[in-house]
C-alpha cells in the first residue's frame, strides 16, 4: 500500500497515510455528526456534533495507527525488519520485510495488534466511567464511549481466523507449530481468508439486493480480503518450491546497466540492446554508482510523446527502495524482502558489494514453476 502523504516517523519507521484514508474518515465523521450523536442527544448546536464527531474520528485513526505500530514493535523484538506504516481505506498495514522465524514469533507479531485495541477500548471505557462519576455528560462521554466500543470491534473483527486479518496470522502461528510445515500453514490460513471472504461478498449481495446500498461496503471488503488471501496462497505456494534454492540460482548474473541521462525515447532506439529480452535494468549514475533499476512495463507506460523529455532515472524505482540480496541467501529470503518492498527487482551484491546480478518476481515465479515439474534442486534456472 503506497503512501500518499508521509506524516512523520516512529521509532525510525515512516508513517504515512494513503489517499483513500479521506473515504473512510469522511464517512465516519458524517455518520457520527449526522446520524450518531444528533439521534442521541436530540436537540442541539450542530457544530458541537461536528466537532466531536471529528475529534472521535481523529481518535480512531490515532487507534488505527497504535495497532500497526504494536505490530510493527513486536516485529522488530523478534528479529523481522518494518519498511513502513500506512493508513488506508481499510485501516492500516504494517509493512514488514521478512516473516518470523518461529511459531512462537508470528503469533506474537499477529496478536500485538489486537491486543493493543483491547487495551485502547478498557482506556477509553475506564475514561468514559471516570466521567460519568464526575458528573459530566452528553457529548463529552459519547465521544470515548464510542471509541471503546469502536475499539473492541475493530480487535473482534480482526481475530477472525482468516488470512491477512490478524486472526489468519494467528491461525498460521497454531498450524505451524502443529504441523512444523510454515509454507502448508500459510495456504490453510489462506484458503480460511478465502471462504470467508466469499461470505462477505454474500451477504453484502444480500443486503444491496434487499435495498440497502450499505451492502456495498462488506461486498468490497470482502472482494479485497478475497483478493489479498488469494495473493497469500500463491506467495505461500512459490516459497515452498523455491527451498532450497539459493539467489544465484535463480538471478540474471551480470545484468544490463542503464545511464540515468538517457531518455526512454534513447533507451527504445537501441541504446540498451538487450532491454526487450529483460524485465529490468540496473541504473547507474555518471560516476557510476547504482541509482535504482528501471523495469520494462514502467517504461512502456510512458506516453509516447513524453519519452523524448523522460529520463530512465525518472521512471526507475530508486535505489533506497530496491530489495538487496546475496547469491548464497536462499530465495525465500530474499523473496520476503520483493514482496515487502510492493514486487520491485532485487539487486544481488557479491561479498565485495559490486553487483552480481538481479532478481525480479517473476523470476523467481517461474524457477517455483520450474521446481514443480521435478526438476533437481540447486540447479541454475537463471
Amino acid at each position: 500500500m503506497k503512501q500518499s502523504i508521509r506524516i512523520g516517523r516512529i521509532a525510525g519507521i515512516p508513517i504515512g497515510i494513503n489517499w483513500s484514508v479521506a473515504v473512510i474518515f469522511g464517512l465516519v465523521t458524517w455518520e457520527l455528526g449526522a446520524v450518531v450523536f444528533p439521534n442521541a442527544y436530540g436537540s442541539g448546536a450542530r457544530a458541537s456534533y461536528w466537532f466531536a464527531a471529528v475529534t472521535a474520528a481523529v481518535l480512531f485513526f490515532v487507534s488505527l495507527l497504535v495497532h500497526e505500530g504494536s505490530h510493527a514493535v513486536l516485529a522488530r523484538r523478534n528479529g523481522v525488519g518494518v519498511r513502513s506504516i500506512t493508513l488506508w481505506l481499510f485501516g492500516g498495514v504494517a509493512q514488514l520485510e521478512g516473516e518470523a522465524f518461529t511459531p512462537g514469533a508470528d503469533f506474537k507479531i499477529a496478536a500485538a495488534g489486537p491486543g493493543a485495541s483491547i487495551a485502547l477500548a478498557g482506556i477509553f471505557g475506564a475514561v468514559q466511567v471516570v466521567l460519568e462519576r464526575a458528573g459530566t455528560n452528553g457529548l463529552v462521554v459519547d465521544v470515548p464511549s464510542w471509541l471503546w466500543q469502536i475499539n473492541l470491534l475493530l480487535a473482534g473483527f480482526n481475530l477472525i481466523p482468516a488470512a491477512p486479518l490478524d486472526g489468519g496470522r494467528i491461525l498460521r502461528a497454531a498450524l505451524w507449530r502443529a504441523t512444523h510445515d510454515r509454507a502448508r500453514a500459510s495456504i490453510l490460513a489462506a484458503r480460511a481468508g478465502l471462504g470467508f471472504g466469499v461470505v462477505l461478498v454474500g451477504i453484502g449481495a444480500v443486503e444491496f439486493v434487499l435495498g440497502s446500498a450499505l451492502g456495498l461496503w462488506p461486498a468490497f471488503l470482502g472482494w479485497f480480503l478475497f483478493s489479498a488471501a488469494r495473493a497469500e496462497e500463491n506467495a505461500a505456494n512459490v516459497r515452498r518450491r523455491v527451498e532450497g534454492l539459493t539467489v544465484a540460482d535463480v538471478m540474471v548474473p551480470n545484468p544490463a546497466t542503464v545511464p540515468s541521462g538517457l531518455t526512454v525515447a534513447e533507451l527504445f532506439a537501441g541504446h540498451w540492446p538487450g532491454w526487450q529480452s529483460g524485465e529490468a535494468a540496473v541504473v547507474v549514475g555518471p560516476t557510476g554508482w547504482m541509482e535504482g533499476v528501471v523495469i520494462v512495463n514502467r517504461l512502456q507506460a510512458v506516453p509516447v510523446d513524453r519519452r523524448h523529455t523522460t529520463r530512465v532515472s525518472e521512471v526507475a524505482a530508486p535505489i533506497a527502495e530496491i530489495p538487496v540480496g546475496r547469491p548464497e541467501q536462499p530465495v525465500p529470503e530474499l523473496l520476503n524482502r520483493i514482496y515487502a518492498s510492493g514486487g520491485l527487482p532485487a539487486v544481488v551484491l557479491d561479498p565485495a558489494n559490486r553487483l552480481a546480478g538481479v532478481v525480479t518476481l517473476g523470476d523467481v515465479e517461474r524457477a517455483a514453476a520450474f521446481m514443480a515439474t521435478g526438476a533437481g534442486m540447486g540447479q541454475r534456472l537463471a
